[in-house]
């Protein structure tokens, strides 16, 4: 599949020896198609586990990456670590070396009461209450899902038999004034949103939206809500975690495969 920009953000590829890009340290050669981007380090290895093979190729950074074959199609793994800056880079850099589709695996915090520590989430879009897509264009633009990447993961989790909920996420840069390590004020912070029905919180979505598509590139996400900042309940990350996070990986590589063969 080509990728033919319709606009002006089409940046010049920063290459090193091999025609590597200089960020993620690889070439057009080393990447799928198709990539799962997780923030965790850690969670990278225990994503490409789950491949039917997969080969190391290398940090840099803190961009770790495998590329393999899992479902039957070929795909990779990276992390890119917390935020929306590295986010930005991992997306602009896997589109000079020709990867369009994107699905990342992460957690999130609930902030409707409603919604149950361990929920399935796939965002519709996300609020832009970060810096890093502002120094592309004003709030004016949206933060929304990639539709083929959404109805792809929409479909594979109801092969799977897993319940999601879909809706609109918040992207933001404080981790430590919106989290449950927060310090005090997170009612108040979450309030506006919770009346505007968002759903949830997270650290890097909007970025990705927002910047996969003005680069015309297919972006969708997964998240794990492991807490809610409304009731203050959590999983038990002893027991409750790694089953969590298991289907959320075999979701999102499933619904990337599916993106990947249309």
């Amino acid at each position: 599949m080509e990728n033919l920009l319709r606009n002006n953000f089409d940046s010049v590829p920063q290459y090193e020896a091999g025609n590597k890009v200089h960020h993620l340290n690889l070439d057009e050669s080393q990447i799928a198609p198709g990539c799962i981007l997780t923030s965790n380090l850690e969670r990278t290895k225990v994503i490409a586990d789950t491949f039917d093979k997969a080969e190391y190729l290398g940090q840099h950074r803190e961009y770790i990456t495998y590329t393999g074959e899992k479902h039957g199609v070929p795909m990779s793994v990276m992390s890119c670590g917390n935020g929306c800056m590295p986010m930005e880079i991992a997306v602009e850099e896997l589109r000079h070396i020709k990867c369009y589709n994107i699905i990342k695996v992460g957690t999130c915090s609930a902030i409707q009461p409603d919604i149950k520590p361990g929920t399935l989430i796939v965002p519709t879009g996300a609020c832009r209450c970060e810096g890093a897509t502002l120094e592309y264009l004003n709030l004016q633009y949206p933060a929304v899902a990639d539709t083929d990447a959404f109805w792809a993961l929409k479909e594979a989790a109801k092969e799977l038999g897993l319940t999601v909920k879909d809706g609109i996420v918040r992207t933001h840069d404080a981790l430590f004034l919106e989290s449950r390590f927060a310090h005090d004020g997170v009612a108040e912070r979450i309030r506006p949103w919770q009346e505007l029905g968002v759903i949830a919180s997270d650290n890097e979505v909007a970025t990705m939206f927002t910047v996969g598509s003005i680069l015309q590139m297919h972006t969708g996400a997964v998240l794990v809500a492991v807490d809610n900042l409304a009731t203050g309940e959590a999983i038990d990350f002893e027991t409750e975690y790694d089953k969590l996070i298991a289907d959320a990986i075999e979701l999102g590589t499933k619904g990337l495969a599916k993106l990947i063969q249309k």
